[in-house]
């Protein structure tokens, strides 16, 4: 395997595991005694998360690309043409289909992480960018993105500023005249080191795809069992969330019967207060009484004394 299938195999992690393996494969084709190759990958430059975004999105819909560039295309031809009609129905269908992509690299390429609304902007202005422009639309294309990509009315330039440019996927190859037939058997230990190279890293490559649908087919059974504990929570919140919905009907109806409860108190409390009043009237008016009685027996015994 040469380094621009390595390429292809690289943009396609992610940007935290792309250091790890680029120098992984790296040490392996140095260790089957392919400098060249070995340089090359190393030469790779990591993606940014916006780039790596992008790669994904070529990855994951490539229709989408297909049909991005495509429309590109039918822009840049109408640009200096008259017909306003066109140009107006090219923009909506521009407009669409750019949104169309970011909500796939929202939903699919992203793989679960979180797009902040930054990094959902330079997508953006990427896919604006290979509509504009015929290179950035190639540069798309292949997948390998290092950088967002910007377009500014002079050309297309990346994050930092600096003309956008693919990262160098094909290690420089010396020109040489035909082998003499005196050097047959150099040529044969030459292929045979060439071969064991390509074999390496095809190794090296399959155990990484090896490895990586171990890690897809581990996340999917933690995936199962988080989505079952999330289904779990949601019962069981549903169910205080019902059971909390019960408890303030039941405060709202207290509540209603305390205030009436003290509405019925105030006035038992007045009338209680008239009851004592007329009590004490009573007491007073019987008091008196008692006294006028006890003086007329009083005077009843002296007279019969």
């Amino acid at each position: 395997m040469d380094a621009a299938e390595v390429a292809l195999e690289l943009y396609g992690v992610e940007p935290e595991q792309f250091t790890a393996a680029r120098n992984e494969l790296a040490r392996a084709a140095r260790a089957a005694g392919d400098e060249a190759t070995a340089a090359a990958i190393m030469a790779m430059r990591k993606p940014t998360v916006t780039a790596w975004l992008a790669n994904q999105l070529v990855r994951t819909d490539p229709d989408g690309i297909h049909a991005l560039t495509e429309l590109g295309e039918d822009l840049r031809q109408n640009y200096l043409s008259a017909d306003a009609a066109r140009r107006r129905e090219l923009t909506r269908l521009r407009h669409e289909l750019v949104s169309d992509l970011v909500r796939t690299a929202r939903e699919r390429a992203a793989g679960g992480r979180r797009v902040t609304a930054q990094t959902a902007e330079r997508l953006i202005e990427t896919l604006d960018a290979a509509l504009v422009d015929a290179g950035a639309a190639q540069l798309l294309r292949s997948g390998q993105l290092t950088s967002a990509l910007r377009h500014v009315g002079f050309g297309v330039v990346d994050e930092s500023g600096d003309p956008a440019q693919l990262a160098a996927v094909r290690p420089r190859v010396v020109g040489q005249s035909p082998p003499r037939k005196a050097d047959s058997t150099k040529t044969a230990q030459r292929r045979g080191r060439a071969a064991e190279s390509r074999s390496t890293l095809d190794s090296t490559l399959q155990d990484r795809r090896n490895a990586q649908r171990k890690r897809v087919d581990e996340a999917e059974e933690d995936y199962a069992a988080a989505e079952g504990e999330r289904e779990q929570a949601e019962r069981v919140l549903d169910a205080h969330q019902h059971r909390i919905a019960d408890l303030e009907a039941d405060l709202v109806r207290l509540n209603d019967q305390l205030e009436q409860t003290r509405g019925t108190l105030r006035q038992a409390r007045k009338q209680t207060a008239r009851l004592q009043s007329a009590f004490n009237q009573a007491a007073r008016n019987a008091a008196a009484i008692k006294k006028r009685r006890d003086t007329e027996n009083q005077r009843l015994n002296k007279l019969d004394g």
